[in-house]
């Protein structure tokens, strides 16, 4: 699956797209869940963090989920993710995706993952 996100009012409907999909082939709630958390994630960090479009990739391979998220404006997030303090307003998504995901990576523009899903 493949889209291209403009704005963030399609990123619902990108997301519940790949709920579907993942329904479909099978995924427990949680894992759909996990997923769902990841891709909202990361598709809000382009919009928050750039002035760029934001583009989301799935696939299952090997029981497993990667998801791409392309930035059209560039930009990387660390590589190392922390827990944020209790009380900070942000902060707390590169931590909570690295504490789902099997597998982080990334390069300029680019962050890819790798969910366990069977």
């Amino acid at each position: 699956m493949f889209y291209e996100l403009t704005e963030r009012e399609s990123i619902k409907a990108a997301i519940d797209a790949l709920c579907l999909f993942l329904e479909e082939e099978g995924a427990s709630a949680e894992k759909i869940f996990d997923s769902k958390l990841v891709a909202t994630e990361l598709v809000e960090n382009v919009f928050r963090h750039t002035l760029g479009t934001a583009c989301l990739e799935s696939k299952i391979e090997n029981g497993k989920l990667e998801l791409k998220v392309y930035s059209s404006a560039g930009g990387t997030p660390p590589t190392v993710s922390r827990r944020a303090e209790v009380f900070a307003e942000s902060g707390r998504g590169l931590f909570l995706i690295d504490s789902v995901c099997v597998e982080r990576t990334q390069q300029e523009g680019l962050v890819r993952v790798l969910i366990e899903l069977f």
